[in-house]
């Protein structure tokens, strides 16, 4: 389930993020090996931004299928879409595909709005051929900070914690997930992490600001904050965010792959 309420302006966010996020995705999808004829299946797609970047380098003679639940997502993605890739809405739990179909699974921030993780990495595992490669990107909030540091930073950094808390999502993930691959069997495994920063001017200056504003509703709900409180912490955030003598590490983000073992039965638990 994804985690934040719909907003104005949250495909765009989206868009940014991914398009953001496009050198460090073509880097794992090179150490992968992804190439000509490659069969591809992104978890979670979102707007498919990793999946029309597989589906550049599988080429013609592969396939590629981005999978989500958010339908307002999948046709962004449609209407982006270019080469041999094919939509599905479905559950990323129960994708209702064929076992062993796929080259390589992948998916990023795919346990983001999971409050159990076995379901999916068992079907992400399921979906792989045997030797296949599941690639998992989460992103791990601990490292977020700002320079010079600000209370507004410091207080919708702390809503933000507290908001994924509340709504069962899957904070934390980043840092268990290269041990719950190996928990789960596969082989080969590859750690790469990388620190996603901004300074004034840059697309994701406004992330931490935007994705609280995101969790409004539950942050309300919950007792957290109130609704005077947020705007002026929000608004706060913005300005110190936007002077050029600001900058900041946002998240990061930890990416994990390794290989399904040929003939053996590998599933989470």
């Amino acid at each position: 389930m994804y985690p934040l309420e719909p907003r104005a302006g949250e495909i765009g966010r989206l868009a940014a993020q991914g398009a953001w996020l496009t050198e460090e995705a073509e880097a794992l999808l090179s150490s992968i090996g992804v190439g000509p004829g490659w069969r591809c299946l992104d978890l979670a797609c979102g707007l498919g931004d990793v999946t029309r970047l597989m589906a550049a380098r599988a080429g013609a003679p592969g396939l590629v299928v981005g999978l989500d639940l958010e339908r307002r997502f999948l046709d962004h993605a449609r209407a982006e879409a270019a080469g041999a890739v094919e939509y599905l809405e479905a559950d990323a739990c129960r994708t209702g595909l064929p076992d062993g179909g796929f080259d390589l699974v992948h998916g990023r921030f795919l346990f983001a709005g999971a409050a159990q993780f076995d379901p999916l990495l068992t079907e992400a595992i399921r979906l792989a051929r045997p030797g296949g490669t599941i690639a998992l990107q989460e992103q791990d909030l601990s490292s977020m900070a700002c320079f010079p540091p600000h209370p507004a930073f410091a207080r919708l950094k702390g809503m933000l914690g507290a908001g994924l808390e509340q709504s069962g999502t899957g904070r934390g993930v980043a840092r268990r997930l290269f041990g719950l691959l190996r928990q789960a069997g596969l082989r080969e495994l590859r750690y790469r992490p990388f620190l996603v920063s901004c300074q004034a001017g840059d697309p994701q200056a406004a992330w931490l600001p935007d994705i609280v504003d995101s969790l409004r509703g539950p942050l309300l709900r919950a007792g957290l904050t109130d609704g005077p409180a947020l705007d002026e912490a929000i608004a706060a955030c913005r300005s110190h965010l936007n002077d050029p003598g600001t900058t900041a590490i946002l998240y990061t983000v930890v990416q994990v792959w390794g290989r399904k073992p040929a003939g053996a039965a590998v599933e989470a638990g």
